[in-house]
């Protein structure tokens, strides 16, 4: 098998179907088994926050005791705030101001469920819209913050829906003029690269490669800005 035959179209195309397959395989294994497990995982830690509680409440030391080593095999035994989750647990026998124990008990398993949910709804989202790891709020932090008055945010004007309107446009028409204006051309490259009867020195290789992969990257990129902007339009749309 020559040069020429390994570079040639059905064999790139071949490529690209495999990795594009691979690829939507390990993400659907990532979304059935560790997106699905985690959600199993918070649905497990609110039974074991609700018997938590109602053990409390009925002043029975020893389910308490046993719920709270479930709670502390369920949780990160290095983060800061999951240990203080575990202690604010065990306070529960024989405190003196059980309510208070147990509200704070329950805003920090709300944290902790939040910042899971949230780490959840972007590993579901395709890798260039998932942002930055969402972060965690320390307890003291949600304290401080607890009777803070809340700020509205003003929705963003018309004028921001016109701006990344036009942004659709001019990325889809980006898209147009690469698919409409370059597919004839590129398709006598390819027909005359994969002709084995014609001698193409190493230096048109490298050029035919180069400008394919650079053409290949603009568009990429202008469908990632389309796909950006789509996103931003419809929610200001749907904001309104």
């Amino acid at each position: 098998m020559d040069f020429s035959t390994v570079l040639s179209s059905t064999v790139l195309a071949g490529l690209v179907a495999a990795l594009v397959s691979l690829r939507s395989s390990e993400r659907k294994i990532h979304v059935e088994n560790v997106t699905q497990e985690r959600a199993k995982w918070r649905s497990a830690m609110r039974a074991l926050a609700d018997a938590l509680i109602k053990a409390a409440r009925e002043g029975n030391a020893k389910e308490v005791e046993r719920q709270c080593a479930q709670l502390a095999l369920n949780v990160n035994p290095f983060d800061a705030e999951d240990k203080a989750l575990v202690e604010t647990a065990k306070k529960f026998s024989g405190a003196t101001d059980l309510d208070g124990h147990l509200i704070e008990f329950t805003d920090r398993m709300a944290l902790l469920l939040k910042h899971d949910w949230e780490r959840a709804k972007r590993e579901a989202h395709p890798w260039f819209f998932r942002g930055s790891e969402p972060r965690r709020i320390p307890y003291c932090e949600f304290k401080a913050a607890v009777g803070a008055p809340i700020a509205v945010g003003k929705p963003k004007s018309s004028w921001w829906l016109v701006a990344y309107f036009g942004m659709l446009a001019f990325s889809a028409g980006i898209m147009f003029f690469l698919a409409a204006g370059l597919t004839e051309p590129f398709q006598e490259l390819v027909k005359i690269f994969n002709d084995a009867k014609t001698e193409k020195p190493v230096g048109a290789w490298v050029l035919f490669v180069f400008w394919s992969v650079l053409c290949g990257s603009i568009w990429s990129a202008a469908y990632l800005w389309f796909k950006g902007s789509e996103k931003k339009f419809l929610d200001i749309w749907f904001s309104k």
